[in-house]
């Protein structure tokens, strides 16, 4: 079994609750209207600086219900999401605001995506993709688990597979970092055979340096899955550091905060705790949650 690096896994994390918070002052924000980015408060949200959305909110949530369960179990899993959406919490999409609250009044969450689907609801967005990370981490190094779950925990909320994919291939990539380091990623992309059409569409530009593919996505579809893996990716692959980063794929605007999620998983996958600006980190809420959740994620995948 792969072991997992600590310090990277605490950075993937930490990474994900810092482009959140960076993000979220400026979710809906076009490209143009975008400032400085910063641990700034405001916005649609109305956030605290350093306050995180449902990215980080619905990771931890993920988080806490391996640690409780000792490894994955959806039905747990589920109603921990749907415990999440009571509280009305920022970043809610209207996706997980109806399935989750089908789901709640007794309806499975097949039925519940599913109708949401036929309905004309769009199911390819990223809120699969935000909160994964967890099981990039506990299950680094286990290819068919960490298959098997990412694509179970997306079809709880999201019919459309792609969803499920995009969240496989970002929990893929936090694994090769936090396991073996930026090379094994750099390998492993070099092979596109095995992806989604879609997915290598977007793998192919990043992976060469290419950016406008990803701010095209971000201008013409901002809330989608796919979207916010292209940000990362390109960030991932070009910048050369965290705040570059990140700040970058803030600063395309739109569903800013889960692009800044995104991320900043797999940069702070990429680089560890210390390639995170302190002066972000300092004013995160629930850091210390996150530290220790983290370590029992660690745990879980050794």
């Amino acid at each position: 079994m792969a072991r997992v690096d600590a310090d990277r896994a605490l950075g993937a994390m930490l990474g994900l609750a810092a482009g959140d918070a960076l993000g979220a002052p400026w979710h809906g924000v076009p490209r143009e209207q975008v400032a400085q980015v910063g641990m700034s408060g405001g916005g649609a949200y109305d956030v605290r600086p350093g306050q995180g959305t449902g990215a980080t909110l619905m990771a931890l949530r993920l988080a806490t219900a391996l640690v409780e369960a000792g490894g994955y179990d959806s039905e747990h899993t589920l109603q921990s999401y749907v415990a999440w959406a009571r509280t009305d919490p920022p970043g809610l999409s209207e996706n997980m605001r109806e399935v989750l609250a089908l789901v709640a009044a007794g309806t499975d969450s097949f039925r519940a995506t599913s109708s949401f689907h036929l309905g004309g609801g769009d199911t390819s967005g990223n809120g699969a993709v935000m909160r994964t990370t967890p099981l990039g981490i506990a299950y680094a190094g286990r290819d068919d688990q960490l298959r098997d779950l990412t694509l179970a925990d997306a079809a709880l909320t999201h019919f459309d597979p792609l969803a499920g994919k995009v969240a496989l291939l970002h929990n893929q990539a936090v694994g090769w970092l936090v396991t073996d380091g930026p090379q094994r990623l750099v390998d492993e992309l070099k092979r596109t055979e095995p992806l989604d059409d879609r997915i290598e569409d977007v793998v192919i530009p990043a992976t060469s340096g290419v950016r406008g593919f990803a701010e095209t996505l971000a201008a013409s579809q901002p809330g989608a899955a796919l979207t916010s893996l292209a940000i990362a990716l390109v960030a991932v692959f070009n910048a050369d550091s965290f705040e570059q980063g990140v700040a970058w794929a803030v600063s395309l605007g739109g569903d800013a905060e889960v692009n800044g999620a995104v991320t900043g998983a797999l940069m702070g996958a990429r680089l560890g705790v210390a390639g995170i600006p302190p002066h972000w980190l300092e004013p995160l809420e629930r850091r210390a949650e996150i530290e220790g959740l983290t370590q029992q994620l660690v745990a879980l995948a050794s």
